[in-house]
């Protein structure tokens, strides 16, 4: 009898334990994560307190250790590079060339756009109820978290897996129309965000002759093509024979990943404390 009036007065606390945590726990755990991604969000405006909201412009200089072969600077506007500014250091003949975006063009960054909507997203899951709203069971708490990660997820995938090309879709792509003088048919050109840094990389090229043919074969696609890799675009057949990559970090998407490490783990632990209660008595969340 003291067992099972001991073991009801145990149900009773963690009732009341577990009452709390959805009426009070969940709701701040919530708040903190709005905040969070809020932060995140402005992280990819960067509106200026002065410009009536438009997104302000940073410049960025290009360099990497080891070569001088392409030095630049990319001027970067939100989601977009608005300006970019590079010169190339021919091997063959030390030659150097120049070319800079057209000034009625701009390149977006989808990797950007798309991180920035799954925030979006996501503080969109965390605030889609009434302020009064009290969550009634744990699994509803859980699918909550569950989709809200889902979204984080996304977000920081898009700007730490950068997407694989092929040549020709590199060759194909906008980008090439975008610069001034237009890019030698030599010369292959790609920008993209890894983690916290963004990058360009510069390909040259040299016609495979057709004495060289019966040993063609195309590259697939990769983040990063190495020398040697063919490939095929119009009617003429080329190799990469020089490969260049230049970054710069861009502070805020450091800040942006960090957030998302942060909430994803607030995330976690309120799933963590719902699940734990569901070990001491037949409730299940699940």
């Amino acid at each position: 009898m003291a067992a099972a009036m001991a073991s009801q007065g145990e149900r009773a606390v963690l009732e009341e334990e577990f009452k709390w945590l959805l009426q009070e726990e969940v709701h701040a755990v919530l708040r903190q994560l709005q905040d969070i991604l809020k932060e995140a969000s402005h992280r990819f405006a960067l509106p200026t307190s002065d410009s009536g909201g438009t997104v302000k412009q940073e410049n960025f200089v290009l360099s990497t250790s080891g070569t001088d072969q392409v030095k630049g600077v990319l001027t970067l506007q939100g989601d977009a590079l608005c300006q970019a500014d590079v010169n190339l250091k021919m091997p063959r003949n030390n030659q150097f060339l120049h070319f800079a975006f057209r000034e009625d063009k701009q390149w977006k960054l989808q990797q950007i756009q798309d991180a920035r909507n799954h925030v979006n997203q996501a503080i969109y899951l965390l605030t889609n109820r009434d302020v009064n709203y009290q969550f009634k069971t744990g699994l509803e708490v859980l699918k909550l978290m569950d989709a809200v990660m889902l979204q984080l997820s996304r977000a920081r995938n898009r700007l730490t897996t950068p997407a694989t090309l092929t040549l020709p879709e590199i060759a194909s792509s906008g980008l090439t129309k975008m610069f001034t003088p237009v890019l030698p048919p030599d010369i292959l050109v790609n920008f993209y965000i890894n983690l916290n840094k963004l990058c360009l990389t510069v390909y040259q090229l040299h016609v495979l002759q057709p004495s060289t043919m019966k040993n063609f074969k195309p590259a697939g696609g990769s983040v990063l093509h190495n020398p040697g890799a063919m490939f095929e675009f119009g009617s003429q057949r080329y190799e990469v024979s020089h490969v260049h990559k230049v970054e710069c970090v861009v502070p805020w998407l450091n800040d942006a990943l960090v957030f998302f490490t942060v909430s994803l783990q607030l995330c976690q632990q309120l799933k963590d404390k719902i699940s734990v209660f569901s070990n001491y008595w037949n409730y299940r969340p699940y």
